[in-house]
Order: C-alpha cells, then sequence, then structure tokens
C-alpha cells in the first residue's frame, strides 16, 4: 500500500498543475489542509481545498509544481516539492521548495500539512531516518 500511497501523491502534484477534475478526484470529502501561504489555517474539505487552489492558480502568469522526492510508510507521504513560478501581477519570481506531509486514507488524500523545512516533515510523518 505505501508505494501505490507515494504514486497517487506524485500524481497529485501533477493534476494540481494540469486538471482540477482529476485533482479533486484524488481528495477525501474530509480533507483536512494546513497550507504554508495561510500560516497553517486549515481549511477543510473539497470546497475550501478548491479554493486555494483556484486562488493560487490564479496568482501565476507561469507555475509548475515538480516533485524531487517522494517517500512514504503507510498512509504517511513525504513529498518534497520544487515550485516555480511568475506572478501574474508582481511579475516576480518564485523558486522554493516545500515539503507535504500528506496521509492518505482509503485511496484518497485526507491531510496535507505544508512544511518549509523537509527534516520536520518526516518527523511529523515518523519518516525521520
Amino acid at each position: 500500500m505505501s508505494q501505490e500511497n507515494v504514486e497517487l501523491v506524485r500524481r497529485l502534484f501533477w493534476a494540481f498543475d494540469n486538471d482540477a477534475d482529476v485533482w479533486l478526484s484524488m481528495l477525501s470529502p474530509d480533507l483536512v489542509w494546513f497550507p504554508w501561504e495561510t500560516n497553517h489555517t486549515p481549511s477543510y474539505g473539497i470546497g475550501p481545498a478548491m479554493r486555494t487552489r483556484a486562488e493560487w492558480r490564479d496568482a501565476w502568469d507561469e507555475a509548475r509544481s515538480e516533485p524531487e522526492d517522494v517517500v512514504g510508510e503507510g498512509e504517511h507521504v513525504v513529498a518534497s516539492v520544487h515550485i516555480t513560478g511568475r506572478g501574474k501581477t508582481s511579475g516576480a519570481s518564485v523558486d522554493v521548495r516545500i515539503h507535504f506531509h500528506c496521509k492518505v486514507q482509503e485511496g484518497k488524500v485526507a491531510y496535507v500539512y505544508e512544511y518549509e523545512d523537509k527534516a520536520a516533515a518526516l518527523e511529523a510523518a515518523g519518516l525521520s531516518k
């Protein structure tokens, strides 16, 4: 099951950038998401997740989310994602790495917490070595 969960989370980032319907199909209706941009204020459910995605996508002329390292065990998956973009209004370039601790339950992503520090994400997921 771990490898299936790792692949699900890897595909989640492709769908985030490319296909809202596919992305939505990967999310649990009980999703809890703690976005970095909102200072980890939790959002609950599909509606808020779709709004967060739309706001993120609308802010950029160019944006890419490239998973560089995705590891998991059981329901826990950590995806280290290289995010690049150019702001639509400001024209500012962004080049950051965010580390997503995800929990997969019943074949859907049910929990996402975004970290700036990879070690913290791995520790939270119980995957630190």
